[in-house]
């Protein structure tokens, strides 16, 4: 029994959906950098692109590897197995980007009191 096709859409579902939580985690950091200046919030925004860019490829991998696991090893039904690696990748990617948010933040603040 193959996998790969299943692992695929997962992987790209995941991916998908992570890019736009990912583009609405940046629109949260900019609302959140309101009033440093841009020596401050470029280098801030640059450090959540980066991390959330890290998460969403963890969470890609987490979801293909996950699928394939599922399939392989359990015999789980495909379509069961792409929804339960889908969730567990975008509940991982969007801790994730939660974090990312907050580093994005600390950098600004750093830089903001080194000055």
């Amino acid at each position: 029994m193959t996998s790969k096709t299943p692992s695929i859409i997962s992987t790209v579902l995941t991916v998908i959906l992570l890019l736009l939580i990912g583009t609405l985690g940046m629109f949260l950091t900019m609302v959140m950098l309101n009033g440093f200046s841009g020596s401050q919030g470029g280098p801030a925004l640059t450090t959540t692109f980066v991390c959330n860019g890290i998460g969403v490829i963890l969470s890609a991998i987490i979801s293909w590897r996950m699928t394939r696991w599922l399939i392989e090893r359990f015999n789980w039904n495909k379509a069961l197995a792409v929804a339960t690696s889908v969730l567990a990748g975008v509940v991982f990617g969007l801790g994730l980007s939660f974090v990312s948010i907050f580093i994005g933040v600390a950098v600004a603040d750093i830089l903001w009191n080194a000055r």
